[in-house]
């Protein structure tokens, strides 16, 4: 891998997709539902793609890492990606590799159009610098004693509710971060873009495991 060489990968190897900026933007811990539904069901189309023994027994969240949305994806990887969202009033849109069920990237509202968001503990993330951990999001989603002692771990800022703490420094912090202009720089021959990517397509509706990944939410109820 050259210096500034960055892409996603499917853990099969046979798609992936090009990181014009090879820089990570941004990067949280996610305990969120959806994250979490999004994991059960990768691991429901390949063995291997389990969900991380820690994340599964709750001991933490997805690890989430946002790109720049500029992308560089050949015929064969286009044709091996599929697009789903969780409901049909979804915001977000998820690309899911065909050929082994690896979830490569999703698009967020949050981010407008600028970035996309990486489930790092699913997809195969290869760059040439890492950054820590920045913020843990979605506490109100944990089991309420796993999160007590998840909070004891370490200091990084976290955030019980993001739509009730939007004017929270993390959140701030995050969205400045995911929403940023795109480089000029990075715009090369041949970029393509999430949206441009799955234009056209047809995006499927998934809600499976919607019960299972809500199992651990505090004041769920499964009938």
């Amino acid at each position: 891998m050259t210096k500034s060489e960055a892409f996603l990968e499917c853990r099969c190897g046979s798609c992936r997709i090009t990181l014009c900026d090879p820089n990570m933007r941004y990067r949280c811990e996610c305990l969120c539902c959806d994250c979490r539904q999004r994991g059960l069901i990768s691991a429901s189309k390949r063995i291997g793609n389990e969900l991380p023994m820690a994340v599964a027994a709750y001991e933490r969240g997805i690890d989430s890492v946002y790109f720049s949305n500029a992308l560089l994806v050949d015929q064969k990887s286009r044709d091996l990606l599929d697009f789903f969202m969780l409901r049909e009033d979804s915001d977000s849109r998820t690309a899911i590799s065909s050929c082994c069920g690896t979830l490569m990237c999703i698009s967020h509202p949050i981010s407008e159009g600028c970035s996309i968001v990486v489930n790092a503990d699913n997809c195969r993330v290869n760059v040439p610098n890492i950054i820590d951990t920045q913020s843990l999001f979605w506490g109100s989603d944990f089991p309420s004693e796993k999160y007590k002692t998840r909070l004891k771990r370490d200091q990084i800022p976290k955030v019980f509710s993001p739509y009730d703490e939007v004017d929270a420094e993390p959140m701030i912090a995050a969205v400045t971060a995911v929403s940023a202009p795109i480089a000029e720089e990075y715009m090369r021959d041949g970029v393509t873009t999430f949206e441009a990517l799955c234009a056209g397509k047809t995006i499927t509706v998934d809600n499976s495991f919607f019960y299972e990944s809500r199992m651990g939410k505090p004041g769920a109820t499964i009938n």
